[in-house]
């Protein structure tokens, strides 16, 4: 599964690279520090998962999600942020984010998704965590 990560920490982003390099079947294909970044190497990767946050430069996380959706539907997004407002969240939401996690508190569920996109696991099933009641195509 092709994982394309959007944040303009570093820390974050190598957080976040860090935390899936044991998942086997991901591969990091780009890792953007701001908005017109991701929507220019979303193209060129076509990633099947984003990781995107939302107050990022250039473009903001809002924008940059309604581009991905214009572009591909079925790429899976997980919203990863510190403006977890439910605002923020029912915004994200209507745009069509599949998740939507607060970094501070949910960090470690990124690890939870993606692994049961790959490995799926009953027992550790994440579809609670999915925004809309509808479930999106999964990476199996």
């Amino acid at each position: 599964m092709k994982v394309m990560i959007v944040d303009d920490s570093k820390v974050i982003s190598q957080g976040l690279e860090k935390l899936l390099m044991d998942i086997e079947g991901i591969e990091i294909t780009c890792v953007a520090e701001d908005g017109q970044q991701a929507i220019e190497e979303f193209s060129k990767t076509n990633p099947d998962l984003v990781i995107l946050d939302l107050m990022i430069p250039k473009i903001n996380g809002t924008d940059v999600l309604k581009e991905i959706r214009a572009i591909d539907d079925n790429t899976i997004i997980i919203v990863l942020t510190n403006y977890n407002q439910s605002y923020f969240r029912k915004l994200c939401s209507t745009l069509g984010a599949d998740y939507f996690l607060d970094k501070s508190a949910e960090f470690n569920k990124v690890y939870q998704i993606c692994s049961n996109m790959i490995y799926p696991d009953p027992e550790q099933d994440t579809d609670y965590l999915l925004l809309n009641t509808h479930k999106r195509n999964t990476y199996v």
